[in-house]
């Protein structure tokens, strides 16, 4: 299957899955649930103030080892530690806040190579403020930054010699987006943000534009250039379930359409986890990311990993 195919597929199936999602949002709705969820606040014995804290902390490890192998191998150790924490507010007036803070950073060594290279680098910030309309829907306004901490590099060998280039670093790239919409949540496994309103705003360092030839790009950022502003809607949200006894799926993803540009193109970025529980303190886990955005690589991209390791709940 060619790369175009295989762009095409993912697309597919993402918004097939953004369907199935918005049809259990639909269908969440209409089911008679007495419960109120966390934001809708009727009575509190703080004043009419609730706060939740929670999120999950995962060190994972994937290794290969090979000596004297006939067929072949090459040894390589995997390490990713990621924190995805939340803080959600409200008050019995209607108010909602959520916060949301997402981190993972992972490297790979693999036997014979003279660096380490990353198996994932983010770090991302979002704040929803959501005004209720009625049990399940808010109006909102969210503000999301992303970006990566550790520098990206760009491997090749030359004579014989393993070298590589700086190509990317802290907040080069990074995004800042803000929207406006409505905000559906049902409970902390199941929520969607729509924004028809959304500015995202692309940033870069100008020492990686400057010494870019006349008609390149770096990441989407012309020539000599900084930034550059996107104006469009956005659709994101969650949907996570325990799909049998100790296994939960937990979907993350979110989709962009540029206004100003290229209408017909979607960005999405879709992020399955599988995780599997041994025990309260030991998991495995399986991830696969799917990433489509034009403005940095016109070609899907797909990060996979597999692993156990130490997992802490809160």
């Amino acid at each position: 299957m060619n790369k175009k195919s295989q762009t095409y597929l993912a697309k597919n199936l993402f918004l097939y899955f953004i369907t199935s999602c918005i049809f259990q949002f639909s269908n969440a709705q209409e089911s008679a649930d007495e419960d109120l969820p966390f934001n809708a606040i009727i009575q509190s014995t703080l004043k009419g103030k609730r706060y939740k804290f929670y999120g999950n902390t995962r060190l994972n490890f994937n290794q290969a080892y090979f000596s004297n192998w006939v067929s072949g191998g090459e040894s390589a150790l995997t390490v990713l530690y990621s924190l995805d924490y939340n803080l959600n507010y409200s008050y019995r007036n209607g108010l909602v806040w959520d916060t949301n803070l997402l981190l993972s950073i992972g490297t790979t060594y693999i036997s014979g190579s003279e660096f380490f290279k990353k198996a994932d680098d983010r770090f991302e910030i979002g704040s929803l403020v959501g005004k209720q309309i009625n049990q399940f829907w808010n109006y909102s306004g969210l503000l999301k930054i992303k970006t990566q901490l550790l520098p990206g590099y760009r491997f090749y060998t030359e004579e014989g010699v393993q070298k590589r280039d700086k190509i990317s670093q802290f907040l080069s790239p990074a995004f800042v987006q803000l929207s406006l919409g409505w905000y559906y949540k049902k409970t902390d496994d199941l929520w969607l943000n729509l924004s028809p309103i959304s500015g995202r705003l692309l940033l870069v360092s100008e020492k990686y534009t400057d010494k870019l030839s006349p008609g390149q790009k770096y990441f989407g950022v012309d020539t000599g250039k900084g930034t550059k502003f996107f104006f469009g809607a956005s659709i994101s949200g969650l949907y996570r379930k325990e799909i049998m006894q100790n296994i939960i799926l937990e979907n993350k993803f979110s989709t962009y359409v540029n206004y100003l540009e290229k209408t017909k193109n979607i960005d999405f970025d879709w992020d399955m986890n599988f995780r599997f529980k041994v025990n309260n303190k030991v998991s495995g886990n399986f991830i696969l990311h799917l990433l489509y955005d034009d403005d940095l690589i016109s070609e899907l991209q797909v990060r996979e990993l597999l692993g156990l390791g130490v997992n802490i709940d809160l």
